[in-house]
Parts: C-alpha cells; sequence; structure tokens
C-alpha cells in the first residue's frame, strides 16, 4: 500500500506544470475540461496534457465524460464531434487532502503580483480579496485603481496569472476618480470590498 501511495505521490508532483494541472481541477471543482480548455487556460502545449493527463487518469484522479460538440469550418459550416472531458473525481484517495491544500496555499506570489500590476501602468491601488485571501463568500478577487491601465498589458497579465492560480479571476479597473466618486457615494460593491476581508498590495491613496 505504501508503495503505491508514493507512486501515485510521483505523479501528482512530478513538475510545476503539472501542479497547474491539478489546481485547474481542483480549483474548479465539479467543471469538465477538454485537452483544448486545459492548453488554453494553463498555457500548456497540447502534447503535454494529453501526456500527463493520461498519467492523472492512470491514477483514478480524473472521472471521464464524453460530449458533443460542433466545431467551425470554412465560413458557415459546422461538425459535431465527440471529445473526451475531465473533471476531479472525489473519490481519487487523496482528493480530501489535494483540495485542503490547494485551497490553503497562497495563489499566487504577492511579489510577482505587485511586479505584474506595475507594468500595466500608473497603478495607485490594488486590493486583493477572494481568491486571494482564501474567502469563498468574496464577490471580487481583484480590484485595480489608476491611470493610463493598457488593456494589451492587463489582458496579458490576467492570462498569465489565470494561468498560475488555475481559475478565472474577478476582477475590476477604476480610474482613480471613478474610485474616489464612487467611495464618495458610499456605492455598495466598494464598500463591501472594503468592509470585510482583504488586502492592499499596493496603497499610494492612502485610504
Amino acid at each position: 500500500m505504501i508503495k503505491m501511495e508514493n507512486q501515485i505521490l510521483e505523479k501528482l508532483f512530478d513538475s510545476p506544470m503539472k501542479v497547474r494541472l491539478l489546481k485547474l481541477f481542483l480549483r474548479n471543482d465539479g467543471i469538465f475540461f477538454s485537452i483544448e480548455d486545459m492548453v488554453s487556460k494553463i498555457h500548456i502545449s497540447a502534447r503535454y496534457a494529453r501526456k500527463e493527463v493520461a498519467k492523472l487518469n492512470d491514477i483514478n484522479f480524473f472521472k471521464t465524460k464524453t460530449i458533443k460538440i460542433k466545431i467551425k469550418y470554412g465560413l458557415k459550416k459546422t461538425k459535431v464531434k465527440k471529445a473526451i472531458v475531465y473533471g476531479v473525481n472525489h473519490n481519487f484517495v487523496f482528493y480530501p487532502e489535494l483540495k485542503n491544500l490547494v485551497s490553503k496555499s497562497n495563489p499566487a506570489s504577492e511579489d510577482n503580483l505587485k511586479m505584474g500590476i506595475q507594468k500595466i501602468g500608473k497603478v495607485k491601488l490594488v486590493i486583493l480579496s477572494g481568491l486571494f485571501i482564501n474567502s469563498e463568500s468574496s464577490r471580487i478577487d481583484l480590484v485595480i485603481v489608476g491611470e493610463s491601465i493598457s488593456q494589451k498589458k492587463l489582458e496579458r497579465f490576467l492570462s498569465n496569472l489565470e494561468a498560475e492560480v488555475g481559475k478565472d479571476i474577478r476582477y475590476v479597473v477604476l480610474t482613480t476618480e471613478e474610485f474616489n466618486y464612487r467611495l464618495s457615494m458610499f456605492d455598495r460593491f466598494l464598500r463591501d470590498v472594503l468592509d470585510y476581508p482583504h488586502k492592499k498590495l499596493i496603497n499610494k491613496l492612502k485610504i
């Protein structure tokens, strides 16, 4: 039994990209993903995804089902094909431990977050909530306030961040003027963010 469990652990934690794959499924419990979904969401090659999925499937980490998907080709034509999609198996031997480990772990390094966010524009305030403080009741994960925010750089930053944490980030971007106005009007959304657990990663506004 010990030997078999050691083999399972080796297959679970044999690469950083495998950890991304585990986060994707454990942070999106109940959702099924195709190989194409995995490629898009955590920035891995299709070849690598198939290889790692096969390893995890061997140790019963997944439950699978077959669905029909529509594929477009040409201008107006579509065809239907069958695809296997994967979801985490709640009966997997280490499921409770892995779920707990991922839930309690920091989704991303705060230093890396700060470094990445500062590159998207003149950022005055960054509030972390939700996923970043392990609060499932929060309505938002990330609030960014500032000027000259590059949409292209923002999208690239969020795409890389979501690949690392394994989950879609709920976020809002406001100018300093918008933020101050909504704050002065006791905006319910901002009050919910500021009155409940959160962390200020950057706070040049001194709030």
